[in-house]
C-alpha cells in the first residue's frame, strides 16, 4: 500500500469514526430524554449509562482526530496530541499505567476518576 493510499485510508477511518460518534450521541440524547420516565430506583444506573455514552463519544472524537491527523501526514507524536482523553493517549502511546474501565452502576455519580 502506498503512502497516499495509507493516508486516504486513515482519512476514511476518521470519517467513519465521526459518523459513529454522531449516531452514538443520538443514542445518548435518547437515553437522557428517557431519564425523565425512569423509575427513581434506576436513576443511578441510568446516569452511569449516560456517563458511559459520554466517555465513548470522547474516545471516538480522539480516535477520529488521530486518524485525521495521521491521514494529513502529521508525525505520530503530533497526531497523538489530537486525542481528547489523556488515558486514551496513554493507551495508544504504550503507557502501561492504570486503565480506566466503563462505569459500574454503584449508585454514586462519578464525574471524573
Amino acid at each position: 500500500m502506498s503512502k497516499s493510499q495509507s493516508r486516504a485510508l486513515l482519512v476514511a477511518v476518521s470519517n467513519e469514526l465521526a459518523e459513529i460518534r454522531e449516531r452514538l450521541e443520538d443514542l445518548a440524547d435518547l437515553t437522557s430524554g428517557l431519564m425523565a420516565d425512569c423509575p427513581a430506583e434506576r436513576h443511578a444506573e441510568t446516569m452511569c449509562s449516560i456517563q458511559d455514552f459520554d466517555l465513548l463519544i470522547q474516545r471516538l472524537d480522539g480516535l477520529s482526530g488521530l486518524a485525521a491527523a495521521l491521514g494529513a501526514g502529521a508525525p505520530m507524536a503530533t497526531a497523538l496530541h489530537a486525542l481528547t482523553l489523556s488515558d486514551l493517549y496513554d493507551r495508544l502511546s504504550g503507557d502501561t499505567g492504570i486503565r480506566p474501565s466503563m462505569s459500574a452502576p454503584s449508585g454514586e455519580l462519578t464525574l471524573f476518576d
